[in-house]
């Protein structure tokens, strides 16, 4: 099941990077941001729905993974499903600061010519600043929790140590979206991630990753 949720995060992140490119949005200023808002009420807000979808499937996932045998018996670190369960929250933050934004008609002041941004409500600046911060944090505690995973990846050994590689590196990478000289990676990053799930959903799904760690630990005490 933390696998089909998995997966479900990987759609819900595609329909939401889909809306938001469509909205067109992502301007260099809030204010020009919030005018492309207004005129694109829909595609944002769906684009916030889908988010928020994101943040609930991640998080119901990491909680179905602390229930795992594998995290009850110590064979992994409970460390991974808890920051997914904080990225998935995060996220969830993220998506519905995104949705009021979309819901709160801009006052003509802010829409006009020449309006300032002195005159965008409080309540729409808070959520626009919130939409944006808890986002790079939901993705930021994902890449933490991939560079942890690598660890027992690579210790349990099979097709997880592979991936282990790519964790490391891929999770290392995301703590980037904090600095927007990497922006121009920041699109390679976020579909590198979508792969990531969607391979590693998969393993969880079809019980995969349980017969790699029942092969390499079989019954002995860890």
């Amino acid at each position: 099941m933390a696998g089909v949720l998995l997966l479900l995060t990987a759609a819900a992140t595609v329909v939401m990077v889909f809306a938001r490119v469509a909205s067109d949005t992502d301007q260099e200023t809030m204010l020009e941001s919030l005018r492309a808002v207004d005129g694109n009420r829909t595609m944002y807000g769906l684009s916030g729905m889908a988010r928020l979808l994101s943040g609930l499937t991640l998080l119901g996932a990491g909680w179905l993974l602390l229930r795992t045998w594998i995290i009850r018996d110590r064979w992994a670190t409970p460390l991974v499903p808890y920051m997914f369960v904080l990225s998935g929250a995060a996220t969830g933050v993220s998506g519905g600061s995104a949705i009021l934004v979309a819901a709160h008609s801009l006052p003509e002041a802010v829409v006009s010519a020449g309006a300032s941004t002195a005159v965008i409500p409080v309540a729409v600046e808070a959520g626009y600043d919130l939409r944006w911060v808890a986002g790079k944090a939901g993705f930021t505690a994902a890449g933490a929790g991939m560079i942890i995973a690598a660890r027992y990846q690579w210790r349990v050994g099979g097709a997880l140590r592979k991936v282990a590689p790519v964790s490391a590196v891929l999770g290392v990478a995301m703590q980037l979206i904090w600095l927007d000289v990497a922006s121009f990676m920041h699109p390679v990053i976020g579909t590198a991630f979508f792969l990531w799930l969607l391979v590693i959903g998969t393993m969880l799904a079809t019980g995969r990753v349980e017969r790699h760690f029942v092969a390499a630990y079989g019954g002995r005490q860890p």
